[in-house]
């Protein structure tokens, strides 16, 4: 792709780019209209591939490139071999030879460089968005730049030039990129230019409709067309795109019905294997004839935080979690942090906040109030401790609320039971959203 924004954002990543794409989890999409509109500011995807090993080999060589100002040419290099050496590289679908099943499409080089393009593209562009959110005060308005060459698509050129408040709903549907090797970008413009200028600032007001589309399945599907002032006619973005990657990552989800969370794996497909259990001494267990408070303290301890405090950590996707004793007291003040069985396994399960195997979030009803929706953080951990029989599975929660993420709960897997019961229950907590997988 051309152009000197995108040069920049693969030679000088900027950190708000990296977050945004990092903060991506996994979805599965045989047809890349599996995973429409804001959902693709959520998930990353890639259309065809429905294996999770396969989409981290894209993901870690996409982050690879973008930390490391990396080429084209230099992340095709080092992914081609892997993709090759799992029979996902060429033409044709993947075939589970023992089952018959279809288990994706094939990348190709011409494939990978649209995928590397519009994943630079979109992680650039979010941070962008936030970036120049930070200085609206002084740069309110904000124009939309095409590159208006021979290359630029109709509708890109027709945008070309006009300005908006950052604040007008158009930036929520036209915010580049507005399609596959998308080169617009946007300007912020000072109030002083504005009207030392005489630069008409328009307003979309009554002029965004919702129009029917067809996309290439013969699928019809609503979308969000803006009708041009100067020719009437209505401009969109290309099929697929029609949100603001930046806008959609900063906004918190919306609970259902109107849920923006998508689920990675769809109902009835088989979950990947959990990672490798992390090899453990029976010396990280504690006595099991401690209190309930020095249990709490000893997972408080692997945080660094003493009764009373709160500290704000940081987990593996970057997102920012309240850690406290009102994780291990109950409503009276009372300590639970013994409950189940868990407490001499409460410094594992801080390590399991601080290196999951994998964190999944949903949506859940509350207990106490049936008509609200909690959205809940699940931390998976396990491993394999010296003595015991099978693997033991940590889960530590953490549920949003006005304040954040909060802990919410922390236990262990059937710790008293068989392997196989303990499976079992591990696996009823892996749905919803895949958000990291070690």
């Amino acid at each position: 792709m051309a152009g000197i924004d995108l040069q920049y954002a693969i030679g000088l990543p900027p950190e708000q780019a990296i977050r945004y794409f990092e903060s991506k989890g996994y979805q599965l999409g045989f047809k890349w209209q599996d995973v429409w509109a804001e959902a693709h500011a959520r998930a990353f995807t890639v259309a065809g591939v429905m294996k999770v090993d396969v989409l981290q080999d894209v993901r870690a060589a996409l982050t690879d490139a973008l930390k490391n100002g990396k080429t084209l040419t230099q992340f095709k290099d080092e992914l081609m071999p892997v993709l090759q050496k799992k029979g996902w590289l060429g033409r044709g679908d993947v075939v589970d030879d023992a089952t018959g099943e279809i288990q994706g499409r094939r990348l190709t080089p011409r494939r990978l460089n649209t995928i590397f393009q519009t994943n630079m593209q979109s992680s650039y562009m979010a941070g962008r968005f936030a970036a120049q959110m930070e200085s609206v005060g002084e740069r309110p308005y904000w124009e939309y730049v095409a590159v208006l060459d021979n290359r630029t698509r109709p509708a890109h050129a027709a945008l070309s030039g006009s300005i908006y408040r950052y604040d007008d709903p158009f930036w929520a549907t036209f915010y580049p990129p507005n399609g596959y090797n998308c080169r617009c970008r946007v300007r912020t413009r000072a109030r002083a230019y504005v009207e030392q200028n005489g630069v008409p600032v328009r307003n979309s007001d009554g002029r965004i409709v919702e129009v029917e589309i067809v996309d290439r399945t013969g699928v019809k599907r609503p979308a969000l067309a803006y009708s041009d002032p100067a020719t009437g006619k209505k401009v969109l973005p290309d099929p697929g795109f029609g949100f603001n990657p930046g806008r959609e990552w900063q906004r918190p989800f919306t609970p259902p019905p109107l849920d923006t969370l998508p689920r990675t794996f769809p109902v009835g497909v088989d979950l990947p294997e959990l990672p490798v259990p992390t090899h453990v001494p029976a010396s990280s267990l504690l006595p099991g004839d401690l209190g309930p408070e020095q249990y709490a303290h000893a997972f408080l301890h692997e945080f660094g935080v003493r009764y009373g405090q709160t500290k704000v950590y940081e987990d593996a996707t970057h997102a920012r979690l309240a850690i406290s004793d009102d994780l291990f007291k109950a409503g009276d003040g009372s300590w639970k942090a013994d409950k189940d069985g868990r407490g001499p396994y409460m410094a594992l399960l801080a390590r399991a906040v601080q290196a999951p195997d994998e964190i999944w979030l949903r949506w859940e009803q509350s207990r106490s109030q049936p008509d609200k929706w909690l959205l809940k953080r699940r931390y998976i951990k396990s491993w394999l401790v010296d003595g015991q029989h099978g693997p033991q599975y940590g889960l530590s929660v953490f549920e949003f609320g006005q304040d954040g993420w909060a802990a919410s709960t922390a236990m262990m897997s059937n710790a008293d039971r068989g392997p196989d019961a303990r499976r079992r229950y591990i696996e009823k907590q892996r749905d919803g959203f895949l958000a990291y997988r070690k």
